[in-house]
């Protein structure tokens, strides 16, 4: 059964989700994506831990408070969540924007983070991203100014660009398959309280001023880095440049893999996470078995 409820932490009201039992396991979404970007995900990780989704602030049914977020102030907000969820140390999973609130969390707040899984992620903000991202804020903006009109005709030309952008970039797909459904699908949801103009601009920000480079030296948990080889985001070297830098991480590319790793190739990322959480606990064992005395 999956439970649906609402945390005051940070300052602001945040939606969540949690479902099923064992250790406990948060996943953090991207930019602009609400909780049920992880949905391909749910059963395969509630089978074996304690599962925590939600939607970072600035989309889906969070708070979307005005102005530029920071990474920091996410990581606040998550570690908040745990606090309200009574939980000391939990897995973490972040994808895209996700990943980099991970790192961070690590980073800051190694006591409360088990293992940690990257993915389709990059240590610090490049002009790469920058350019790739500006220019979808652009062409979203563009949509709606065009369109005038009412606002839910501005809404409706808003989703519809977004559907032109999204596929290619972050799918590698064109328009009329699964992938066109599943974004329209993720928009529905973001836009469920109406639209998340603020809250993605707020969210962006954060994006453009992450740099943990100089942090990812203090990170203690186990580390997976996962990409995709067909990222249009960021570059495959990317993934390596952040593996390199955690001591000890591990690194995973699907080959053909785009942006969006986990709703394209649900299945390999699904089995790769739940191998790597359950190497975690074998290493974790074998750690304290050696320190009890004997």
């Amino acid at each position: 059964m999956i439970a649906m409820a609402y945390a005051h932490v940070n300052g602001i009201w945040l939606h969540y989700r949690e479902l099923g039992e064992g250790e406990p396991l948060l996943l953090i979404m991207g930019l602009g994506a609400p909780l049920q970007g992880w949905e391909p995900q749910l059963g395969d990780f509630a089978r074996e831990h304690r599962v925590i989704c939600f939607d970072n602030r600035g989309i889906g049914s969070s708070d979307k408070p005005v102005g530029r977020y920071t990474v920091t102030q996410l990581v606040a907000d998550a570690k908040g969540l745990l606090d309200h969820l009574k939980i000391e140390k939990a897995h973490v999973v972040g994808v895209s924007m996700g990943g980099m609130v991970a790192m961070e969390m690590a980073a800051r707040h190694p006591k409360r983070v088990g293992s940690l899984v990257l993915a389709a992620t990059t240590p610090a903000a490049d002009a790469r991203m920058r350019w790739t991202m500006g220019r979808v804020a652009a062409r979203v903006g563009a949509a709606a100014v065009i369109a005038g009109g009412s606002l839910q005709d501005r809404l409706a030309a808003v989703k519809e660009e977004l559907v032109r952008v999204w596929l290619p970039l972050i799918f590698s797909a064109s328009p009329g398959g699964e992938e066109e459904a599943i974004v329209r699908r993720l928009m529905d949801a973001a836009f469920a309280d109406g639209f998340p103009g603020v809250g993605t601009a707020g969210q962006l920000a954060a994006c453009f001023a992450h740099d943990a480079r100089e942090r990812l030296r203090s990170i203690a948990a186990r580390t997976l880095v996962m990409g995709g080889t067909a990222d249009a985001v960021f570059a495959k070297e990317r993934f390596a440049e952040l593996a390199r830098a955690i001591d000890g991480a591990r690194l995973e590319l699907l080959d053909g893999a785009p942006h969006a790793i986990n709703l394209v190739h649900p299945d390999a990322f699904n089995d790769v996470v739940l191998r790597f959480l359950a190497g975690a606990r074998v290493h974790r064992a074998r750690i304290e078995r050696a320190a009890s005395p004997a």
